[in-house]
């Protein structure tokens, strides 16, 4: 319907011819009419038909209110829609509307009367909700003062990050007269020259000859400037956030490491450019976004204090809204550190071979076994003149150490006692199986908190960072009240961790899964952190970008390439270990037991050396008391018998 509407303005335009304009043009411009409109109608049929997209005409023309389009702009329209007609889709806009109501344009073409009207637009028509950065930039200037004003344009578009551009300039003005009469001259700049980063100087790239209605070229003129960027210096935000962006010191140098520092380098080597790093400087990690006045990483990323920027940053829309982000550099879980259970000690993993049920069985026929025993002794005494089973407690703890027994008859007291020391045999070599898999098991476990709602019922906090808090704000299975945030967001994750796997924090730890993997690898032995099972969500870095950047695209080829390759999957093993999770042995071969571990057995048989130390004392003070006052007796009764003789 919009190219219908355009294609009936060219046929009330009396035949796309410009007679009925002629009287209004400015002078300079009627030297040739019937070809000075012509020359841009040929650069949109070479360069803006590779993607098929919508070609977006805009104007600007000052800072009045109409900023209605000078003849020679509107011829040239004109001439542009009509000799396009075949394959151009063509867009209009106002462009003082908001940028919600405006379509991104990545073809555009922009009319501009002179510098003034270039930099008012630069100040108030260009925003990232109406152009593509990476986009194709076709600049019309009716005239420039001077050649001064032509560098000046070229500087306030790279400050703007306007890369893929071609002004072209009608007339170029020195000492008061045009130095190109009858040609119009087409200029771009290269600020990834090796040896000349950053600079925005013109080079002419073409000239258009009234005379003959031709361009003496046209080939080249929006070249990939980003597939090598020579050399050049890029500066690269960050933070300090294990495992993917660390520093360390070797040699005296500071050395940046980590997951997303592979990605970094790489794409250095790839991409043929330097890089330093920087950092916030406002004592924020990673901020928060707002329209202005925003803090840490993202403040720094959206005042173009840096080209790109990483660290744990996750897609969100408040990063959407006021940043570019990129494809995904990696693609983990924002999940729940939870603390472990409270660790057995070596005296409770003697009671771990049997369950509950087993020991009372086992209790209930020992007390059976002592029964019999009681019985057996009863009768043997009244039966025998020597009984066969001396002191049965006792006779039954022996046994049950695997020490031997006195002499036995062969009646049913025999038959009795070996099937009890069977039993004993069964049992205790049972339990010495079990026991030895429980001392050298895991000191921990993970505890029972794999759910938010078993959370809740568990009373814990959600402590987190408030960079966090965006993705837990409207959840409705966490309370507000129940989330707590750290108070210094560039306090260390393994202080954290460390604090979580102490059962310290009161909660658990909202963290990336990476985050809680590499401090388990690096300090599992000093205390593991699990994670709850189905309390996480995908959480996807990526580079982030300002919204004026032409990076991004060059970047993300790479990126998917990497992910093709198995390189990101490959680096990130690098930095977790499983062996903690999954309870296995730090040594695969048979290792000896330590201490911790059976300790609890000394502990039990020195209780009972004490109680038996205890008991002797008390027999032989009990035995002094009772025989005591029969001392005296015998001595007395000796005498008598002495003096009787």
């Amino acid at each position: 319907m919009l190219l219908f509407c355009l294609m009936l303005w060219c046929t009330f335009a009396n035949g796309c011819t410009v007679e009925r304009r002629q009287e209004e043009m400015p002078p300079e411009f009627l030297q040739n009419e019937s070809t000075n409109i012509r020359f841009l109608a040929p650069i949109l049929r070479a360069h803006y038909r590779a993607l098929a997209l919508e070609v977006h005409f805009r104007s600007w023309n000052g800072n009045d209110t109409q900023r209605q389009l000078t003849p020679w702009q509107g011829e040239l329209i004109d001439d542009a829609l009509c000799r396009n007609a075949d394959w151009m889709i063509v867009s209009f806009a106002d462009l003082l509307a908001p940028a919600v109501q405006r379509r991104s344009a990545h073809y555009s073409v922009l009319l501009m009367l002179d510098y003034d009207a270039l930099c008012s637009w630069l100040q108030h028509g260009l925003d990232s909700g109406a152009y593509h950065f990476d986009g194709l930039n076709t600049i019309v200037i009716e005239q420039l003062a001077d050649r001064g004003q032509l560098h000046a344009v070229m500087r306030e578009l790279w400050n703007r990050q306007i890369i893929n551009v071609v002004v072209v300039v009608g007339v170029v003005l020195a000492n008061g007269e045009a130095d190109n009469c009858g040609e119009l001259v087409a200029f771009s700049y290269d600020p990834y020259v090796e040896g000349q980063c950053g600079n925005a100087a013109p080079y002419e790239i073409g000239r258009y000859a009234n005379n003959n209605g031709t361009w003496d070229r046209l080939a080249g003129w929006f070249p990939n400037r980003l597939t090598n960027l020579h050399g050049c210096s890029l500066t690269v935000g960050t933070v300090e956030v294990s495992p993917f962006s660390m520093i360390r010191t070797v040699d005296n140098r500071t050395v940046q490491y980590g997951l997303e520092v592979h990605i970094v380098d790489t794409l250095a080597t790839r991409l043929n450019f330097t890089f330093r790093y920087v950092r916030p400087t406002d004592g924020v990690k990673w901020g928060i976004l707002y329209a202005v006045n925003s803090t840490g990483l993202v403040g720094l990323l959206q005042r173009r204090g840096a080209d790109f920027g990483f660290g744990s940053l996750g897609f969100s829309l408040n990063r959407h809204t006021y940043l570019r982000m990129g494809v995904p550099n990696h693609m983990t879980q924002m999940i729940m550190g939870i603390p472990p259970k409270r660790p057995y000690t070596s005296f409770e993993k003697l009671f771990q071979p049997f369950a509950v049920d087993a020991w009372l069985c086992i209790a209930l026929g020992y007390a059976a076994f002592a029964l019999v025993t009681l019985v057996l002794v009863t009768v043997n005494r009244r039966l025998a003149r020597e009984p066969a089973l001396q002191h049965p407690l006792y006779q039954l703890w022996v046994l049950l150490m695997g020490g031997a027994v006195g002499w036995l008859r062969l009646d049913s007291t025999r038959l009795f006692l070996i099937g009890f020391v069977l039993n004993a045999l069964v049992i205790r070599t049972l339990f010495q199986a079990g026991l030895f898999q429980r001392l050298q098991s895991s000191a921990s476990l993970a505890s029972d908190l794999n759910t938010l709602e078993a959370i809740n019922r568990a009373g814990l906090y959600y402590n987190m960072f408030r960079a966090s808090l965006q993705f837990y704000r409207d959840n409705p299975s966490i309370s507000a009240s129940r989330i707590k945030l750290v108070p210094n967001d560039q306090q260390d994750w393994d202080d954290l961790f460390y604090e979580l796997s102490q059962d310290r924090l009161g909660g658990v730890m909202v963290s990336p899964l990476d985050c809680i993997a590499y401090y388990v690898k690096r300090r599992g032995k000093d205390g593991v952190v699990y994670v709850g099972k189905d309390t996480g969500f995908m959480y996807n870095l990526g580079f982030h970008y300002p919204k004026s950047t032409g990076l991004q695209r060059p970047f993300d080829g790479w990126i998917l390439r990497m992910h093709a390759a198995g390189l990101v999957h490959h680096w990130s093993e690098e930095y977790r270990d499983n062996r903690y999770w999954t309870n296995a042995k730090e040594d695969p071969q048979p290792a000896s037991l330590r201490w911790n571990q059976i300790s609890g057995g000394f502990y039990l048989c020195s209780a009972l050396m004490l109680l038996a130390t205890v008991v002797f004392l008390g027999e032989m003070v009990y035995f002094r008391l009772r025989t005591r006052p029969l001392l005296p007796r015998c001595c007395e009764r000796h005498i008598r018998c002495v003096e009787a003789a």
